[in-house]
C-alpha cells in the first residue's frame, strides 16, 4: 500500500489468483470452497464493507505523509507476514479481526487480498448464473420473436 505523491489516492498492489492463495492456508481455501453460494456472497459483502472501512483510515492529504518513504513502497507485494492464520468458519469475523491486527501499512492489502479470493472462489457460480440468465433471456427473446412472426400471418 502506498500514498500518491498528487495526494489524491492510496493504492494496493493487485495480485493473481496464486499470488493471492499464498496468504492462506490451504484449509482455508478449502473450507471456503465448500462454502454454499449464498454465504460466500454474504462473506464477499462483508468483506468489501471491510475494505471500504480501512480505506477510511487514510488521508491522502495527511502532511506528515513522507512520499520518498513512500516510493519505496510503490507496487511491492505485501509481505508474507501478513498472511492469513488458518481459518474453517466464522470467516467474516476471522478475516476483520486479522486485517485489524495488523501494522496499518497491510491493512488495505490485506482486506483486498481478503476480497479478491473470496470473490475468485466465487467467480464459477457467477459464470453458471449469468450463462443461465442469458439462456433465459435467449429463450424469451426467441418465444417473442415467433409469436410476432405468427401475428404477422
Amino acid at each position: 500500500m502506498w500514498f500518491e505523491r498528487d495526494r489524491r489516492g492510496v493504492h494496493s498492489r493487485g495480485l493473481d489468483a496464486r499470488g493471492q492463495r499464498r496468504y492462506f492456508a490451504p484449509e482455508t481455501l478449502t473450507a471456503l470452497e465448500g462454502l454454499p453460494p449464498s454465504e460466500l456472497e454474504s462473506l464477499h459483502d462483508a468483506l468489501a464493507e471491510l475494505e471500504a472501512d480501512v480505506l477510511v483510515e487514510y488521508d491522502p492529504e495527511d502532511e506528515s505523509i513522507d512520499h520518498d518513504d513512500e516510493d519505496a513502497f510503490r507496487m511491492v507485494p505485501p509481505p508474507t507476514t501478513i498472511a492469513f492464520p488458518p481459518v474453517t468458519s466464522d470467516f467474516a469475523t476471522a478475516f476483520t479481526e486479522h486485517v485489524q491486527g495488523l501494522d496499518r501499512r497491510w491493512r488495505l492489502d490485506a482486506s483486498a487480498i481478503a476480497f479478491e479470493v473470496v470473490g475468485t472462489t466465487l467467480r464459477p457460480h457467477w459464470e453458471r448464473q449469468r450463462a443461465r440468465r442469458r439462456a433465459a433471456w435467449r429463450l424469451t427473446a426467441r418465444r417473442r420473436h415467433g409469436s410476432r412472426r405468427v401475428r404477422r400471418r
